[in-house]
Formats: C-alpha cells, sequence, structure tokens
C-alpha cells in the first residue's frame, strides 16, 4: 500500500485508488493535500470516516456510487496505452504474466518508441490493469452495454455519449438505461408470491437447511457477490431443487446460444448502492445519503434446454500469506485429506480437502473461502465464542451453519479475496424483505450476521495499513 507522498506523483495510483473509491482524482488530490506525505494511504482514508464526507475502498454493493468521471479517465489513459501497443487492456495484462516487475513495457511487447510509456514498467501498471478489468466486469453484469466490455477505449467512447455527460455516478446512467426497470420490479414480485405460494415456509425451512454454495455468472464466470444475490439464489435453489450454481440473464444465455426452457423460473439479483447528495465536492457540510437497488433477472442453467456446462468451481490454489499468518498465530488444528470440510468440535480441528482438489479459475478464492467458514466454525467452541452447535437437522445446526457462511463473507472481504458487503449491510435486507412477511426469520438473519461478525474479528482484524498479498 503507498504513501500519500507516492500516491500524489503517480499518475497510475492516483488512476487506481480513484477507481477503487469511486472518487475522481481531482477529489483525492485535495483531499489528502494536508496529511504529511509518509502517511499511508490506509490511514488518511481512516481519518476521513469522522469527516462529513468520509472515503472508503468501495464494496460490491456501493460500486453504483462510483463517479462516471473517475472511471473515465481512466478508460482514457488506457485506451492510449491500448493504441499504442495495438492491443486491448486484456492481451496487455495476459502479456505482463511471468515478467518482472521492473521490466519496461517497450521491453516486454517489443513495441515502437513511445515518449510517455516507454519506460513505464509491469510494476506501475499491473495493478491499475486488473482493478480496471474488475470494473469491465461489473459493467458488464449491470447489462447497459450491448455485448461486453473488451478494451478501455470501448468503455471510454460509452461513458463519454452526450447523454451521459451531465450525470455524475454510474447509478444514474444505470437508471436512465434500465427501461426494463419496472418489468423487472414486477417480476421480482412474482418471484416473491409464487415462493410463497407453493410453501409459506420457504423462508425458516431453507434457514433449516442451510447450504455453503456459491453462485456465477455463466457468461463471465464472475460471482453473485452481494449478501442479498446470495441469500436468494440460495432459497430459489433449494425451493427448486437446482443442481448447478451458474446463472445468466436471458440475453446472456442467448448470446451464449442456448434457450430458456417454456415458464423457466426467474430469479433476483441485487445491485444495492448509497447515493450522496454531494459525493465528489463537500469537504464540510453534513451528508444527506439515500439508498437504492438495481434488481436484474436470471435463470438457472437448469432451466436451460440441453445445458451441459458443469458447476463452476476453482483451480490452482495461490498462497495468501496474510491469512496463512493468522491461521498459525491461532493455532489452528487444520487438517487435510481426501473428501468434504468440516470442524470436528469434540476433537477441536479443521479437515479441509488438499489444496489440488481445487481445480478451477477461482481456486484461491475457492480454497480460502472454505477454510475461512470452518474457521468461523471453529470460534465457536466453548473456549473461544461459545455457540450453541446443536445436531445436523436441528435449529441450532443450521443456525451456525448460516453464522459460518456470512462470516465467511465477512472475512473473504477482509483478507482481500472478494469486494464484498460490509457487515452493518445486513440491515439493508428490511429494505425489501418487510414484504415476505417473514420478519422472525429476518431477526434470525441479523441475529446470526451479528454472530458472525464476533467470529470474524476473533479471527482477524486487518489493520488500515496492512498489505495483502495476492
Amino acid at each position: 500500500m503507498s504513501n500519500l507522498a507516492e500516491f500524489r506523483n503517480n499518475d497510475f495510483i492516483q488512476l487506481e485508488y480513484a477507481l477503487a473509491t469511486g472518487r475522481t482524482v481531482d477529489n483525492l488530490l485535495k483531499r489528502c493535500e494536508g496529511p504529511h506525505g509518509n502517511t499511508q494511504f490506509n490511514s488518511f482514508l481512516q481519518k476521513t470516516a469522522s469527516s462529513s464526507s468520509p472515503i472508503d475502498w468501495l464494496d460490491y454493493d456501493d460500486a453504483l456510487n462510483a463517479s462516471i468521471v473517475g472511471l473515465k479517465h481512466a478508460a482514457q489513459q488506457i485506451a492510449d496505452l491500448e493504441a499504442w501497443l495495438c492491443l486491448p487492456y486484456k492481451q496487455i495484462l495476459q502479456g505482463l504474466e511471468r515478467k518482472h516487475y521492473k521490466t519496461s513495457l517497450s521491453q516486454i511487447f517489443n513495441s515502437k518508441e513511445n515518449g510517455y510509456w516507454d519506460e513505464v514498467t509491469k510494476g506501475e501498471i499491473k495493478s491499475l490493469l486488473k482493478e480496471f478489468d474488475w470494473w469491465c466486469g461489473y459493467l458488464d453484469s449491470l447489462e447497459i452495454y450491448k455485448g461486453d466490455f473488451n478494451s478501455a477505449q470501448e468503455v471510454f467512447d460509452y461513458l463519454n455519449k452526450p447523454l451521459f455527460r451531465q450525470l455524475k455516478r454510474l447509478v444514474n446512467i444505470v437508471e436512465i438505461t434500465s427501461s426494463n426497470w419496472d418489468i423487472d420490479e414486477r417480476v421480482f414480485e412474482n418471484i416473491v408470491n409464487e415462493l410463497e405460494k407453493n410453501n409459506k415456509n420457504f423462508v425458516p425451512e431453507w434457514l433449516s437447511n442451510a447450504q455453503s454454495l456459491n453462485h456465477y455468472n455463466a457468461k463471465t464466470h464472475r460471482e453473485y457477490q452481494s449478501l442479498y444475490s446470495w441469500f436468494f439464489l440460495s432459497i430459489c435453489s433449494q425451493a427448486y431443487g437446482y443442481k448447478c450454481n451458474m446463472w445468466a440473464t436471458k440475453s446472456q444465455w442467448e448470446t451464449l446460444g442456448f434457450k430458456l426452457k417454456e415458464e423457466a423460473k426467474p430469479a433476483p439479483v441485487f445491485h444495492y448502492f448509497r447515493v450522496e447528495e454531494d459525493f465528489e465536492n463537500s469537504l464540510v457540510q453534513d451528508q444527506q445519503a439515500s439508498f437504492g437497488r438495481k434488481v436484474s433477472i436470471v435463470y438457472n442453467a437448469d432451466e436451460v434446454v440441453n445445458y451441459t456446462g458443469e458447476n463452476y468451481s476453482n483451480i490452482k490454489v495461490i498462497p495468501l500469506k496474510t491469512l496463512e499468518r493468522r491461521i498459525d498465530e491461532l493455532a489452528i488444528d487444520i487438517e487435510h485429506g481426501y473428501g468434504e470440510a468440516y470442524y470436528d468440535y469434540a476433537a477441536d480441528y479443521i479437515m479441509m480437502p488438499y489444496k489440488e482438489t481445487f481445480k478451477a479459475k477461482n481456486a484461491t478464492k475457492a480454497y480460502y473461502s472454505t477454510i475461512l467458514h470452518e474457521m468461523v466454525h471453529w470460534t465457536g467452541h466453548e473456549n473461544r465464542c461459545s455457540r450453541k452447535f446443536g445436531q445436523r437437522g436441528d435449529n441450532d445446526y443450521a443456525f451456525e451453519e448460516l453464522v459460518a457462511e456470512i462470516g465467511s463473507s465477512f472475512l473473504c472481504a477482509r483478507f482481500g479475496l472478494t469486494k464484498k458487503i460490509r457487515s452493518e449491510s445486513i440491515a439493508y435486507i428490511g429494505s425489501w424483505i418487510d414484504r415476505l412477511n417473514v420478519k422472525d426469520s429476518m431477526a434470525l438473519l441479523e441475529k446470526a450476521a451479528k454472530f458472525a461478525n464476533r467470529a470474524s474479528n476473533y479471527i482477524y482484524v486487518p489493520k488500515r495499513d496492512d498489505e495483502l498479498e495476492e
């Protein structure tokens, strides 16, 4: 993590941090004028927490509040790099693999001279390109553009449309382009009504049989990371007996060459966002914030005609040194073998599948999110946080599984595995769940989140200046 002196003097770090915080470069530079240059950027962010306009790393559900200007500025700069190398940014990222971080771009790509880019190194540009790639995937998931964003130039041209030039935040583009908003809202209502009609106790029953299952987009292979999306996709999977964890919108399935079955059952995924009245410019006045959401409608692979794809799982596990150190510090007894992951309360140890069994793209997250789930169980021992475990099938057992799953999502964010929602976001469930008429179940869910937060704090509270290894 860079200090403020490095941030102030490095264009690429400025663009990366602007993307990661949802601000503009100018806004960040203005806000950090006072602190000493040796101040770590994380410490600077922490100091803004008590101000009227706090700055923080954007989590997944705040991403819609990102500045369009910040996104456009980064896209323009990377588009210039694409033009020089005659390659889209994804191929540039691939070209940087297995190169030394001090090697210049001109050496890596053997390209013609360019006064600005010649001496830029892999170490200087890679983090910015990876952050930009995350944003391109996020923009694709919003379906605001026909097709996928495959280059920075495409992103810049899209954001620079005359229609968008007076808009400030990404959510404003979503509102303009979501002409089917009302349709989607009605579909969402129908989903809820159908589930309640078929089984009015579907939420309590789901809680009593909670399953740890991540959900992925069939086209992008990106995980649906919002707690709300995971919650509803998991409910729908259990209610309808789905065997696959792949989902996509109707248009995405069609792009992949598939058709939906007749009367295919839809499911909602959620994009939540916070809108502050003067997100960019106000440094003194109290901020007024409101909350909103975008609902997208997706269909499970089991609702697709002749779909032969498999569940999305993960390959090569890259050691996450920060987490490994914390496991050693806590002296957690972890054994590996073939079979399922579990925590043995009586013997007080965790059993994990061998790392070699995690074989797909996202192996690192798959392995460590699983181990974090079991570590949350580990905190429930009477010598630690002392929770009730119950017996398989009873309410205490189901509740403990829910605590472990939510705690795992919190810890994935803390260890930098995913851009997940913060723990307080659990309260926002009330904005849409009230209509389900299952307040008791939601109270139970909130209670589980509080226990998960306590367990997460036992395992790891990151320091602001921690640098998480990839």
